[in-house]
């Protein structure tokens, strides 16, 4: 399988502090700069934008996100 050589944008989780390597979604390729997921550490549900001037995501904890419920297509 050959390596994913897509570039990585830092994000840092809101909640936890923890720093996080993030590639660019289908959509934000596509020009909608909206994604979600989850942190690695926390398991806060986020929102992920692209800021295209610091070149980072910027995370944001979505609102009555918390780290027990589950979204849908979430494997456990």
């Amino acid at each position: 399988m050959e390596q994913d050589k897509r570039p990585r944008y830092k994000g840092i989780c809101p909640e936890c502090g923890r720093e996080m390597w993030i590639c660019k979604s289908i959509f934000m390729e596509m020009g909608i700069n909206q994604g979600a997921g989850r942190c690695l550490q926390c398991k806060t549900f986020l929102s992920i934008q692209f800021n295209e001037e610091k070149q980072e995501m910027e995370l944001t904890k979505f609102e009555g996100g918390s780290s027990s419920e589950s979204i849908g297509g979430d494997l456990q």
